[in-house]
């Protein structure tokens, strides 16, 4: 399994890191890809990362599954990068999983493909979302979607990303590595 984790500047760090960190314990493939121009992309709380890929040097459909992280990069840049919509669609029209947490339910929300879905999103961000059934959880499984409420929840949520892909067993075991169990 290959996983795609698109970032840009101002994403929240933990959520695109600790699901980064937490998905490749599982022995899961996950390149870190910018959608800027250059590598190194600047965090929310300004640290400076280098990314693995830059979104121009890849072909989506070598990719298995999508995350997207929230933060500031959702409204300030996510929102008006056409390319992020294109890799949407191609995921969601390819029945392959998309993963959002904090803000980033929105870009999904926003083309409508949360119609008719349970879903979960950082608060406020529900009435920018087309349709769709906002829950109180912290992590949200509908079908082929996964969604997170906020950073608070990104072991949650890279774990959901695990037991969706690789089953309970695995998602089991992870969990008790990173708490210690």
């Amino acid at each position: 399994m290959k996983g795609l984790l698109l970032i840009t500047n101002y994403f929240e760090d933990s959520e695109g890191l600790t699901t980064l960190d937490i998905l490749r314990r599982a022995q899961l493939e996950v390149d870190l890809v910018s959608l800027k121009e250059t590598l190194e992309i600047t965090t929310q709380s300004n640290v400076k990362i280098v990314c693995d890929k830059l979104i121009e040097n890849i072909d989506v459909r070598n990719y298995d599954f999508l995350v997207i992280p929230g933060g500031r990069a959702v409204m300030a840049e996510l929102k008006v990068m056409d390319n992020v919509k294109e890799i949407i669609h191609h995921f969601v029209k390819s029945q392959k999983l998309v993963a959002t947490i904090c803000a980033a339910p929105y870009l999904v929300g926003e083309l409508g493909y949360l119609k008719d879905k349970n879903y979960t999103c950082f608060p406020g961000f529900e009435k920018m979302i087309i349709g769709g059934k906002k829950k109180d959880s912290g992590v949200v499984v509908d079908g082929a979607f996964i969604t997170a409420r906020s950073m608070a929840y990104s072991v949650d949520f890279a774990l959901a990303i695990i037991e969706y892909l690789l089953g309970k067993e695995t998602r089991k075991n992870i969990k008790k590595s990173i708490f210690g169990e």
